[in-house]
């Protein structure tokens, strides 16, 4: 049952989302002190590990309103990742800041769409 997997992915959405702000916290501290950051890509952190082992293989079987919303998420995850490959804390650039911004506004965008969608997994569940 693809909805099963996607609500085993969502019992550790905080998990996920606390890691991310960690993320942002330690590039903030590389850029201020100069020093070298470890990117990562959206299926290289703990949260895109796990998506790809639980989510994006059910993917297609998913309702079409809850295959909307992993689409989002999916898109925001990796915005949020592409954002912060774009900073080199070694080398800081004029965008930097702005950068960081975005992805803390992407952060916030991807808790808000993961909730939603753990309301809607909870709800086809409630009513199957």
């Amino acid at each position: 049952m693809p909805l099963t997997k996607v609500a085993e992915f969502l019992k550790d959405v905080d998990v996920f989302i606390s890691q991310h702000a960690i993320y942002i916290n330690k590039l903030e501290r590389a850029i201020k002190e100069g020093t070298p950051f470890e990117h990562k890509d959206c299926h290289s952190c703990n949260f895109g590990k796990r998506w790809d082992e639980l989510v994006a293989p059910v993917k297609e079987e998913l309702p079409e309103d809850i295959r909307a919303v992993v689409e989002e998420i999916e898109s925001i995850h990796c915005e949020f990742h592409e954002i912060s490959m774009q900073i080199d804390p070694e080398n800081r650039g004029e965008t930097d800041a702005e950068n960081l911004e975005r992805m803390k506004d992407l952060s916030a965008k991807l808790f808000q769409k993961l909730l939603s969608l753990k309301r809607l997994i909870d709800k086809e569940v409630k009513n199957s």
